[in-house]
């Protein structure tokens, strides 16, 4: 080796690269001005002889190799800094050029730190994960991540054979980011990131920002080129305060149709049936998969099985151009527990609260403020992206509950000796807060939470800051009570009339969503008793009885094999929206009135549904059997205006369209009396009118 080269060589950061234990490697690799000229030194593995290409003077320099291991150092005598790549030959002996990586070193601005470290850093997703670019008029991938427990982290990838020694990443600061721009590197790639922790545990793992995953049997993380971030090309309208949404899977709709026809679908099937927007299932959720069982393999990709975040973004526009909102669940409860995610990312557990499996993944640290930050920023990143008009967030009970799943012994109470998530309220109100105040009439859903903990009340009032609840257990309780026998429903009865107890204390979106009831409609119906007429005629009078108790409304089902149970949703949709009596008031208790909530012996619940100018009666009959049923009412005549059992939706009953006037007689706390037929397993709506005479 030439002396002066070989004192210009500091063998302990030579070591250092050579067993992949440098977290600063721009300090060694690349060119670097010393006396007399430029010190060029290269870490390439398995390498035995490489070139320096000047290409600012057209010239070459042979490198020498000054560790076996492949470590190359060449001095250039040189008055100013120049553009150079390196050549090699492969085993074929054709020339291979490489550009040189740390001529590039990432920014990583404080004020970003601050915000970092803070758990204020919504568009964290803007500078971490892997962002296509150009830098110095050279085009490539910018990679950063933050491993704070981390000696060392490397991007590999099918751009340099997956080693880990080739493109160690630059410790940007010593809070724990790395970051490194790797020209050449294009859309389309693949990667993840090599750790390497104090102890010499080396690991590989996916990158938690990425914004593709690999599609198939692999997991690798894909390059993508970055979306518009302020995509949003519509006027975001309100909700409204009464409204029908449409549940959709989006993996379902693609299994029967292409990406193109997609929007026209969702389209055509939310104008048929006059719902007012559309509620997807989560986008980023996979299952199926030979890698993992079920869940999410990032974050903040779309699921690689269903499909491109471009197709995606063009199938929402579409849909916004109809006028049609769009709005899609996001769980923030959990994670995977493979090795390859999240699950002790940087040697440490600073994603997961515990090591604890629940329903096969694992809670995250919602107590830490960069974990509340990554999952806020990913709900923002959807909803930026997007263009979405809401979202509902799902696991909530994961979230707020530190007993979640778990039994005596494998929880720890807070500080105040309760079962509460101090940090997972603390996010959930963050979020609402930040959704609301970013995007204007965002709308934020809760979902999955049993337990009402003033979900819907204004941050303000001490609430969670939600503007609406979907009542999971509603239709958990109704399908629970169906499915018993026609003679067992009277001991079952108090599960009709429960929900009216508590369904004031949030404002609710009742539900038969795809996650329950969309995915096998037939293991569904099958659970029903009767013969296949009265498993039909119970479906009938569930859906029904959704459409007239309070509460807006979601629903699941909109591929029906049957065209007379189309008529059926299409007519519910019509009455909850052209009458005030089932679409105002849904919060108030004067809106909902039991007429006879104890008739366990009939199997019949009845009551009034009321606005300021008008009153329905709606009578349940859910036994099997035809009834002559006399009802207390208020003075006037009732007439017949829907019933679940009628012809034209696939029953047998026909109404007689004739108005039933009340008589005088004490029953049910009224003063007036009217005689009814109700048909088996149906659903009767009657208007109230003056009185005939």
């Amino acid at each position: 080796m030439d002396n002066k080269l070989y004192k210009l060589m500091n063998w302990p950061e030579i070591e250092s690269i050579v067993y992949s234990e440098c977290d600063h490697p721009q300090d060694i690799l690349g060119m670097h001005a010393v006396t007399g000229g430029f010190l060029i030194q290269a870490f390439f593995p398995g390498r035995n002889n490489m070139m320096v290409y000047n290409k600012t003077g057209d010239c070459y320099y042979e490198m020498e190799l000054v560790d076996e291991e492949g470590f190359f150092a060449v001095f250039v005598p040189s008055k100013t800094p120049f553009s150079y790549e390196y050549i090699f030959k492969n085993g074929s002996g054709d020339e291979v050029r490489v550009p040189e990586v740390y001529s590039y070193i990432p920014k990583f601005w404080l004020n970003l730190k601050d915000k970092l470290l803070s758990g204020v850093f919504y568009d964290s997703y803007r500078y971490f994960g892997a962002h296509f670019c150009e830098r110095k008029e050279v085009l490539g991938t910018e990679f950063m991540t933050y491993a704070p427990g981390a000696e060392r982290v490397s991007v590999v990838g099918d751009f340099n054979g997956w080693d880990g020694r080739v493109y160690p990443m630059c410790k940007i600061d010593e809070c724990g980011i790395f970051a490194l721009f790797v020209p050449g590197v294009s859309i389309g790639s693949l990667y993840k990131f090599e750790i390497k922790l104090p102890s010499g545990l080396t690991f590989v793992k996916r990158d938690p920002y990425a914004f593709s995953v690999e599609k198939g049997i692999g997991d690798a993380c894909r390059v993508i080129e970055d979306p518009d971030w302020e995509h949003v090309k519509y006027k975001r309208l309100p909700m409204g305060d009464s409204f029908a949404l449409l549940n959709l899977s989006l993996r379902d709709v693609l299994s029967h149709y292409s990406k193109e026809q997609v929007a026209d679908f969702v389209i055509d099937t939310v104008r048929e049936y006059d719902y007012d927007a559309v509620l997807f299932e989560d986008f980023s959720f996979c299952d199926n998969r030979t890698v993992t069982e079920w869940g999410k393999l990032s974050f903040f990709s779309v699921c690689p099985e269903v499909c491109r975040l471009k197709d995606l973004i063009e199938i929402i526009d579409k849909i916004h151009s109809a006028g049609i909102k769009v709005l899609s669940t996001i769980d923030i409860s959990s994670f995977l527990p493979d090795d390859a995610g999240l699950r002790g990312y940087d040697g440490s557990r600073f994603f997961e609260g515990d090591n604890t499996e629940v329903f096969g993944a694992l809670s995250f640290n919602f107590d830490s403020l960069y974990v509340r930050n990554y999952l806020i920023s990913a709900c923002d990143y959807f909803v930026r992206v997007l263009g979405l008009d809401g979202i509902a967030v799902g696991g909530l009970d994961r979230v707020l509950y530190l007993d979640y799943g778990k039994g005596d012994g494998e929880w720890r109470p807070n500080i105040y000796g309760g079962n509460e998530s101090i940090g997972g309220h603390e996010l959930i109100k963050h979020l609402n807060s930040f959704l609301h105040k970013n995007h204007s009439n965002i709308c934020t859903i809760a979902r999955d939470s049993m337990v009402s903990n003033n979900l819907t009340l204004s941050l303000e009032e001490e609430g969670m800051g939600f503007d609406y609840k979907l009542h999971t257990q509603f239709d958990k309780d109704l399908f629970n009570y169906l499915k018993n026998d026609f003679k067992e429903r009277p001991y079952h009865h108090s599960e009709l009339t429960y929900s009216p107890v508590y369904i004031y204390c949030e404002k609710f979106i009742l539900s038969f969503l795809y996650s329950d009831y969309g995915k096998d409609k037939a293991t569904f119906t099958k659970a029903l008793p009767g013969d296949d007429e009265q498993k039909v005629a119970d479906l009938r009078l569930a859906v029904s009885y959704l459409f007239t108790h309070p509460g807006r409304k979601c629903l699941s089902f909109c591929n029906f094999d049957s065209l007379k149970t189309k008529t059926l949703i299409k007519e519910l949709v019509k009455l909850y929206k052209t009458h005030p009596a089932l679409n105002t008031m849904d919060d108030e208790a004067e809106g909902f009135k039991w007429v006879n909530a104890i008739d366990s012996e009939h199997s019949v619940v009845s009551f009034e549904r009321s606005s300021g100018s008008e009153t329905l009666l709606v009578v349940c009959n859910f036994s099997d059997k035809c009834l002559n049923y006399k009802l207390g009412v208020d003075e006037g005549s009732y007439k017949e205006i829907f019933a679940s059992e009628q012809i034209k939706y696939g029953g047998l009953y026909k109404m007689s369209g004739r108005a039933k006037e009340a008589k005088p007689n004490k029953r049910d706390g009224k003063t007036h009396e009217v005689s009814l037929k109700l048909c088996p397993l149906c659903l009767h709506i009657y208007e109230k009118c003056p009185c005939q005479n």
